[in-house]
């Protein structure tokens, strides 16, 4: 305002420049980093997926594996030239397969866990997203704390990937 007239074109044309070079900033610094991160961990879900697919397929192996070992117990124990240190052996060996099977499925059970947990977060940072770009066009002091909490979700998000690559060391 100028000598207490009211608003001039200059002084809108000014105030209309400084907002969207505010509104380009949160999108270029907040927005866009934040669909890129969504991206990302929707393509380390699909890793995940054929990780757990290839997982599965693994499991099934084993199934037929012990389904085998168990078969070549039965005909250990009818021949008469093995001994019974043998046997305990073959014994051995099975329970061994039975417990690795057993791990397996724990650590298949808690990668799935993991999998729900950040498909639904990634549907919350979707849905705020959506909201922070109505927000923007309506209220520009509303847009400075979607900001901060889109930071504080992709620590979150940053967070739950360093999970899921352990996870991934872990299963490889």
């Amino acid at each position: 305002m100028t000598n207490g007239t009211g608003p001039t074109p200059e002084s809108n044309a000014s105030d209309i420049a400084q907002l969207t070079q505010a509104i380009s900033m949160l999108v270029s610094q907040f927005i866009r980093p934040n669909a890129q991160q969504a991206n990302a961990n929707r393509e380390t879900l699909d890793r995940i997926a054929n990780l757990l697919q290839r997982h599965a397929e693994g499991l099934l192996n084993l199934e037929l594996r012990l389904d085998q070992i168990e078969d070549i117990a039965r005909a250990t124990a009818q021949q008469q030239q093995l001994n019974a240190q043998q046997q305990q052996l073959n014994a051995q060996q099975i329970a061994q397969n039975v417990e690795s099977i057993a791990a397996f499925d724990t650590r298949l059970e808690e990668t799935r866990q993991l999998v729900a947990k950040n498909a639904s977060d990634i549907a919350q940072i979707t849905v705020k997203q959506d909201r922070s770009a109505q927000l923007i066009e309506s209220n520009a002091q509303e847009v400075a704390a979607l900001a901060e909490a889109s930071r504080t979700q992709l620590a979150a998000i940053i967070s739950n990937g360093r999970r899921i690559d352990r996870l991934e060391q872990q299963a490889s």
